[in-house]
């Protein structure tokens, strides 16, 4: 192996274990949900695509439409999000967070970012500045939207 492809290794090694200790770091605050899998599933499709429709929900998360409208109900019950009837076809319904559901995406999603500047308090100057300048490096080449070439399409999970 090069010593490019070592360091990339090193590199997907070293994330890998960062993963894995912010998911250690959060997982009373998961164990915690009033959630199951599939609603949670659907809080963050209905947040990232909010104005989404049912069946579209339905199809983003690759369930049937009456599926998606069960767990709609349901999130809906436990207040976590809200619907709106289209004015244009007062058939459709959009659904969006509501503020309970905003809040508690942002609450699990600022215990990752306190764990990540805990931890970056105690890098030193000259390794902080590497860090930002090869991170810097990697958001490009990710907001470029370039795909993974075609054998990198195995997703693995972060090892506890």
């Amino acid at each position: 192996m090069d010593s490019r492809e070592s360091r990339v290794e090193s590199i997907v090694d070293d994330l890998r274990t960062v993963y894995a200790s912010v998911h250690r770091q959060n997982v009373p605050a998961w164990l915690q949900l009033d959630l199951t899998m599939a609603q949670f599933k659907a809080l963050v499709a209905v947040e990232r695509s909010s104005g989404v429709a049912v069946c579209e929900l339905g199809r983003k998360l690759g369930i049937g439409e009456s599926a998606a409208s069960l767990l709609v109900d349901q999130l809906v019950r436990r207040g976590y999000v809200g619907r709106k009837t289209d004015r244009a076809d007062r058939r459709r319904v959009h659904l969006a967070p509501t503020s309970r559901g905003t809040k508690l995406l942002g609450e699990l999603r600022q215990g990752r970012r306190q764990s990540l500047k805990e931890w970056l308090a105690d890098v030193d100057d000259d390794d902080l500045d590497g860090l930002a300048r090869g991170l810097g490096a990697l958001t490009r080449v990710v907001s470029a939207g370039k795909p993974p070439a075609a054998g990198d399409t195995t997703t693995e999970v972060p090892k506890t």
